[in-house]
């Protein structure tokens, strides 16, 4: 595929909550994040080939630090994933927590715990959730972002289930339209559906890459959050999140 040159395609983000106030269903629905544009960002220089994902070491690294995210509040449910960064302090999408009164995480290891929204991202689909008890592993985030043709692993809870682990490469870098100071997001062959959203991306040397935010309805490529977006939320602490219903 071409990434010389700029051109228009539409993606749509998977968030894990239902639309509007409904009463509570028995089975977590989906709601959709309207459409939106990007553009695709052109290739600095072509990128080397990167080595193949090796063993289950770096898959176990991934299933230890992505945990499901079970969110009510405002009359609505869903399930998603995030990804631990600090010992009490994990990664998830904006929409998919936005509005929620009250959240559940599930470990990998059967643990739960309830959690607080702590603060979100101004331009990003980021947010940071803080849970009182001590996460069993923490994610190392990677000092660059990945390359095009970097081979990476993605985890999380697709359809609120079990969890999975998806192997792809990063196809190459896009811009959304809307906000404009949004960062680059990454596009991947991996195939990501609902529940999938906060989910980690995670490189060859087990590091975090990525957090998943949507999937591309025209190409059907993953769509990821690249580490600099998390690493500069991290470091500015967001912006606090009101309370009441989104």
């Amino acid at each position: 595929m071409p990434v010389g040159g700029a051109r228009r395609v539409v993606v749509v983000a998977l968030a894990a909550l239902a639309a509007g106030c409904a009463p509570v269903p028995s089975q977590p629905p989906v709601a959709v994040v309207p459409d939106e544009t990007v553009e695709v960002l052109p290739a600095a220089a072509e990128a080397p080939a990167a080595p193949a994902l090796h063993g289950n070491s770096i898959e176990r690294v991934g299933r230890q630090l992505t945990v499901r995210v079970r969110a009510r509040g405002c009359g609505r449910l869903g399930t998603a994933s995030a990804v631990a960064v600090g010992p009490r302090l994990l990664v998830t999408n904006r929409h998919v927590v936005t509005g929620a009164e009250e959240l559940e995480l599930n470990y990998w290891d059967g643990t739960s715990a309830r959690a607080r929204l702590d603060a979100l991202a101004l331009a990003d689909d980021l947010a940071l959730v803080r849970v009182s008890l001590r996460l069993p592993a923490v994610a190392r985030l990677a000092a660059s972002d990945p390359d095009d043709g970097a081979p990476v692993l993605v985890v999380g809870y697709p359809n609120g289930g079990r969890q999975t682990v998806e192997r792809g490469e990063v196809v190459e870098y896009a811009r959304l339209r809307e906000p404009d100071d949004a960062s680059p997001v990454m596009r991947m062959t991996t195939d990501i559906v609902p529940g999938n959203s906060g989910g980690a991306v995670i490189d060859r040397n087990g590091e975090l890459v990525g957090v998943v935010f949507g999937v591309e309805t025209e190409t059907g490529y993953g769509l990821a959050i690249p580490a600099s977006a998390i690493r500069a939320l991290l470091a500015d602490g967001g912006t606090p999140a009101a309370p009441g219903c989104a």
